[in-house]
């Protein structure tokens, strides 16, 4: 098509061009993070030793893409009326414990102490790790899942 004594042909080319790169570049996003990928809310009711449960209520954040925030509710059945309420960073490690996992989120308390090692499962969920970084011997349902 002509316009003017000139052809068109350059500026669809060029439209084209833009297009396609545009597309190609949305297609070659970088992933998410480690931090990115665990930030939500995860509710679950663990094993007790003296009570029929704990009911866990655990919202991670991700700071930056670097880092990540934590807030746990912890309410121990038949044993109190409000949870108590840990707050915390969270790391994420890469090849840990004796099996080498790909990632566990660890979750350290205000002092720097551990509070729960977390496996991501295939399925969003997360999994309490004891603290070799291992399953849970006892068999028990141990995971978080996601809300």
């Amino acid at each position: 098509m002509k316009m003017h004594g000139r052809s068109i042909a350059p500026a669809r080319s060029l439209a084209l061009g833009l297009v396609l790169g545009m597309a190609l570049s949305a297609c070659s996003s970088t992933p998410p993070s480690p931090y990115e990928k665990a930030a939500g809310e995860y509710e679950g009711v663990l094993p007790c030793a003296d009570c029929s449960g704990i009911n866990v209520d655990l919202q991670m954040m991700n700071m930056d893409d670097t880092g990540g925030a934590y807030v746990l509710r912890s309410l121990y059945q038949g044993k109190s009326a409000e949870p108590m309420v840990t707050k915390g960073n969270y790391l994420v490690l890469e090849g840990a414990g004796p099996q080498q996992l790909p990632i566990v989120y660890e979750l350290k308390g205000a002092g720097g102490n551990t509070i729960y090692y977390l496996r991501p499962l295939d399925n969003g969920d997360l999994e309490v790790l004891d603290t070799g970084m291992q399953a849970m011997p006892s068999g028990a349902d141990m995971t978080l899942k996601r809300q």
